[in-house]
């Protein structure tokens, strides 16, 4: 689009009190949000430079000035980086033995999603250090999800390889379809809001992670979310849990208390070989902020409703739990390493939780 073809968006852009001006703007706002995200994701996408163009155009028409790049790191840094990261027998401890990716883009994407699964004391050591080796630009243009209440990275930004990172941010609204999919929600509704920032951050860590897996219900096997039938799926499932959730809160207590397990169960059905156990890892965070809204909604109804974490000993909770995933893990044999799904008792029907729990063999 040239200057000249620009020109009516501007003049729409610059009307006050328009309906007509503030749709443009908010429909614009989305579509660059929408190949910010693409672009993250396929940083090797052949569009790659004609986006550059396209990106400029919204960011003029939106006031959004690119901002100034930094000077380029050197290579061996970033090697040197990742080779001691991935020899840290600390590390190793929380992520197993990983692929180490080709790509240096998707490299970079792999080593920060792998410090979600850290305590986090360990990941803040490893995040320091990759921002001296990758200095972020002056004004940051990372991807920007919805905060609960505290703002982080979960991607540092690699200008010069085309990472423009991932943040956090507070007041940020959700990705379009998870927007979307909550639409009907209650402006009131304080848990739905919180389920859609975790959605989003689930989600999108989801697509960026290569060692992320997909336990699905009923499937007896997690499914690799790189490839993208899984991920396909497991964004479906997420969406469609959500989309059910406004609709359940309108029916009343008891279904607003059912669907919330159902979108727990989604949130934490993104796992990994080892689990990301440590209570506190990135991840361990999330699950556990997911399982509090199930937990506050639950005391609302008082003793027609009981919802519990089947945790520890997997012996004295597998009357609870079905269709569990035994992993090997010599650290910790016979115990719960993962919730993937909540028991929930409500006015006397019971759901039974599901599990990861180590085997010794």
């Amino acid at each position: 689009m040239s200057g000249g073809e620009a020109e009516p968006f501007r003049r729409l852009l610059a009307v006050a009190d328009s309906e007509l001006a503030s749709t443009l703007h908010d429909g614009l706002r989305l579509l660059s949000r929408a190949l910010d995200q693409t672009a993250l994701l396929h940083p090797g996408d052949p569009g790659g430079e004609a986006f550059t163009g396209v990106r400029a155009v919204l960011d003029d028409l939106l006031g959004e000035p690119e901002p100034p790049r930094p000077a380029a790191p050197r290579h061996d840094e970033v090697g040197t980086l990742l080779d001691a990261f991935y020899a840290d027998r600390a590390v190793r401890e929380h992520v197993g033995d990983v692929r180490r990716q080709d790509d240096p883009a998707r490299q970079w994407i792999a080593f920060n999603c792998a410090l979600l699964r850290l305590p986090r004391k360990l990941a803040e050591i490893w995040r320091g250090r990759a921002a001296r080796a990758v200095p972020a630009p002056a004004a940051s243009d990372a991807v920007a999800l919805p905060a609960l209440d505290s703002e982080e990275d979960l991607v540092l930004p690699w200008p010069e390889r085309g990472v423009r990172g991932v943040r956090t941010v507070l007041g940020t609204d959700a990705p379009p379809e998870v927007a979307q999919a909550l639409g009907a929600l209650p402006a009131d509704d304080a848990t739905g809001y919180a389920f859609a920032a975790l959605a989003s951050q689930a989600l999108t860590v989801a697509g960026l992670d290569p060692e992320a897996l997909y336990f699905e219900s009923l499937t007896p096997r997690p499914r690799p979310l790189a490839e993208a039938s899984a991920l396909a799926d497991y964004t479906r499932e997420l969406l469609t849990r959500l989309t059910a959730y406004p609709a359940a809160v309108r029916e009343g207590p008891d279904r607003a208390l059912e669907a919330a397990v159902a979108v727990d169960e989604a949130v934490c059905s993104v796992a990994y070989l080892p689990p990301a156990a440590d209570p506190a890892s990135w991840w361990s965070a999330l699950a556990a902020r997911s399982h509090d809204l199930v937990f506050s909604l639950a005391g609302g109804l008082g003793g027609r409703a009981r919802v519990r974490e089947p945790a520890r000993r997997f012996r004295d909770v597998r009357d609870l739990t079905e269709d569990d995933v035994p992993v090997l893990s010599r650290t910790h044999p016979g115990r719960v390493i993962w919730c993937l799904r909540l028991y929930a008792e409500i006015d006397g029907t019971a759901r039974r939780g599901r599990v990861i729990y180590g085997v010794d063999r």
